[in-house]
């Protein structure tokens, strides 16, 4: 039997940020947490992240396919980044949509407001065949 208190305070000092300066360190920052690992763990992240908004209906399928590519593509460093991008693009998307709807409704406007005038002119002009 031995102890493995030493063992032990090791662990929890290198927890606390000891003994892992440059002279402790034998493999490439690669060897040691590889890029690969971190990438598999941000995309899987960012992928739940987008299934659960779709599934809760935060984004529809298509801001989803969009948001997916770019995750993909490496346009998002971490979850906040996607979090934030998706309340911009909901932002913007509910901007488009009252400038539309305010757009439709000064159509509508000026559309009824030259059919007056029109009927106006139309009824002054039964008026002056009239008197004639």
């Amino acid at each position: 039997m031995h102890s493995r208190s030493r063992t032990r305070a090791l662990a929890e000092a290198k927890r606390a940020g000891r003994h892992t300066g440059f002279g402790k360190r034998k493999g490439t920052a690669n060897a040691r947490m590889p890029e690969q690992v971190l990438w598999m763990r941000r995309q899987r992240v960012i992928r739940r992240l987008l299934a659960k908004y779709r599934e809760q209906g935060k984004i529809d399928k298509h801001l989803y396919h969009e948001l997916y590519k770019l995750a993909k593509g490496n346009t998002f460093k971490h979850k906040r980044a996607v979090v934030e991008h998706v309340i911009k693009a909901k932002a913007e998307a509910s901007r488009e949509k009252a400038l539309k709807d305010e757009a439709e409704a000064r159509r509508v406007k000026n559309r009824a407001a030259r059919e007056r005038r029109a009927a106006r002119i139309a009824e002054k002009r039964e008026q002056l065949l009239a008197e004639n």
